[in-house]
């Protein structure tokens, strides 16, 4: 039963480490000139995109006002010492069922943004998939002070900036 309950805490904190939105959506506002100037995006490009990300947002709001109060009972049974695992369990497949729903809504929106881009930027953009692919490689050498974040990150590995080596990273020793 022990084994079980740790089981099923695992999945939990994996679902709920997300947060409202998804990974998609956090830093959303606003910061887009490294992409555009990258990928070429025109300013009306731009504001389509934007617009895109609003509606989607829209669409996904009614989930995630359901998801909100899952993942609080879901936090909330957690801190409890004699947590029931059924009830953990139930949570975090409710959770699961209802981010599912969100799924086809994110890839219909994203095909509508694939599509604002010219077969140029599509290319570009596909060099950045590839780009991305490594980063978790990034993050561990980073880690590993091999290489130099890029300026503005959180530090190595993606630590946040006190939990950082002082030094290289954040300033004398």
């Amino acid at each position: 039963m022990k084994f079980r309950l740790v089981l099923v805490t695992l999945a939990a904190a994996a679902v709920f480490a997300q947060g409202p939105g998804g990974p998609r959506m956090h830093g959303m506002a606003g910061k887009t000139t490294q992409v555009q100037t990258y990928l070429n995006l025109t300013d009306a490009q731009i504001s389509t995109l934007q617009q895109l990300r609003q509606s989607e947002a829209a669409a996904l709001k009614p989930i995630f006002q359901q998801i909100g109060p899952l993942r609080q009972s879901l936090r909330t049974q957690q801190q409890e010492s004699g947590a029931d695992a059924t009830a953990v369990g139930k949570l975090v497949l409710s959770i699961h069922a209802l981010e599912q729903q969100a799924a086809p809504i994110r890839a219909s929106y994203q095909q509508q943004a694939l599509a604002v881009l010219t077969p140029a930027q599509k290319t570009q953009l596909a060099a950045l998939q590839s780009a991305a692919a490594l980063m978790p490689t990034v993050h561990q050498a980073a880690a590993l002070n091999l290489l130099t974040p890029p300026e503005g990150s959180e530090g190595p590995g993606g630590m946040a900036a006190e939990m950082a080596p002082r030094g290289h990273f954040g300033g004398p020793r």
